[in-house]
């Protein structure tokens, strides 16, 4: 049987809870967040005293389980209200919510644990762009949403990165996507765009809930919706008449929001999994440069150094003509700019032997099935040429024994199938 005294005191705790919110007049709502915090310290400990004890500290791997599956929202929306007030995005607590945050606590526990840890790399990057464009900081929780905080995530329908960017998406916010890169994938590049997005959609909307929703679902949807329920512009005005799976993602993202600040007073540690993540710094690499000799040079392996650059799609750098921004951990950022002239000459010498300078009849002996004479259109460059034939600029240039990229409309190369 409950203590019915136990019982009482909650009750008038919670009560007391409004004159925290007390109104002095009516231009000042004066907030006392020192006795909200009092008062939700105590209402916790009363209500672990009218309910079996919720959850147990067993350490940062094990699952902690809540009784009947349901997380304590110790004066539910008075403590998530309270703690989310000062959030740019408003932050509603209803049944929806609610579910979400159950799910989140319990389900996906050991999945959220491993965001949280995960969150101490991604999000100081987020926080720096959204600083630039003035976004809610509350905004990078849905990237947590959309990809659980994994770059390297793929989607059903083809969207990639943190950001879950489309092909078409992507590059209309200037992200690449060809045989050597997938720019979606890439932290700071594919941020820089969702802010760009979410900036679009705001100036459209003037409501970040909307922003959210047509994140998800596409302003198409979102404007549907908007005439369905007669012109109406907030999120719970038009919630029902949205797809089903953006119902649920606007009260999703207040979930995590709540989940990921708070997690702590629910018994949710950190997991210990990606705790040792690197922060990364850039170095810019010319496209001499060979991806097996930075490996070895700096003695990584080639799996690493892609998990340090998630948009690369092969075991080699794009060629560019410009310098390609390569991510490595600092002590190995240092060591490459030590060692720079090194990789470089290594580079030139295992490119050298992979595809030597031949003469005319060795070339059409040894190779001559997978060569191909190739006539140079006007307007095209070696790097065009190299792209369309999946090679190298260097190999075109080894292959035809040029010494500049120089070209003409007319010219005959020899390309080599790979």
């Amino acid at each position: 049987m409950l203590n019915k005294k136990a019982i009482l005191i909650f009750t008038l705790t919670l009560g007391s809870f409004f004159s925290a919110f007390a109104i002095k007049d009516s231009s000042d709502l004066a907030i006392d967040f020192e006795r909200i915090t009092r008062i939700e310290n105590l209402s916790k400990g009363l209500y672990e005293k009218i309910h079996p004890t919720h959850c147990t500290k067993q350490g940062d791997n094990v699952k902690t389980e809540f009784e009947n599956n349901k997380m304590p929202l110790n004066g539910s929306d008075f403590i998530f209200n309270a703690r989310l007030l000062e959030s740019e995005i408003p932050m509603q607590y209803n049944t929806e919510v609610q579910k979400l945050i159950n799910y989140f606590g319990t389900s996906w526990q050991n999945k959220l644990k491993e965001m949280i840890v995960v969150s101490n790399y991604y999000f100081p990057i987020y926080e720096e762009i959204f600083d630039k464009y003035n976004m809610p900081l509350e905004m990078k929780y849905l990237s947590v949403i959309e990809s659980a905080l994994n770059p390297s995530a793929t989607s059903k329908c083809g969207a990639a990165g943190l950001w879950q960017f489309m092909h078409a998406t992507g590059k209309m916010f200037d992200l690449k996507v060809n045989n050597y890169v997938d720019e979606r994938r890439n932290v700071e590049k594919s941020t820089e765009a969702a802010c760009k997005y979410l900036k679009g959609m705001y100036g459209t909307y003037g409501d970040w809930l909307l922003v959210i929703a047509s994140y998800n679902c596409g302003p198409g949807n979102v404007n549907k919706a908007i005439r369905k329920s007669g012109g109406k512009k907030t999120f719970w005005e038009i919630y029902p008449y949205l797809p089903k799976e953006t119902q649920n993602y606007v009260p999703a993202l207040m979930a995590m929001t709540y989940l990921m600040n708070f997690h702590e007073s629910y018994c949710i540690a950190p997991s210990t999994v990606n705790s040792n993540k690197p922060r990364l710094v850039q170095v810019e690499c010319k496209s001499e440069y060979c991806y097996e000799v930075i490996c070895s040079t700096l003695n990584i392996t080639g799996d690493e150094l892609r998990s340090f650059n998630p948009e690369l799609r092969k075991t080699s750098l794009p060629s560019v003509t410009k310098a390609f921004s390569l991510n490595l951990p600092y002590d190995k950022a240092l060591l490459f700019w030590q060692l720079e002239d090194t990789i470089y000459q290594n580079s030139i010498k295992i490119k050298t032997w992979k595809a030597p300078v031949t003469d005319e009849p060795d070339f059409a002996k040894t190779s001559s099935s997978k060569t191909k004479i190739y006539k140079v259109k006007k307007g095209e460059s070696l790097p065009t040429i190299a792209k369309k034939f999946d090679c190298k600029v260097w190999q075109l240039r080894s292959w035809n024994g040029l010494k500049s990229n120089k070209i003409y409309p007319g010219q005959k190369l020899k390309v080599r199938n790979s």
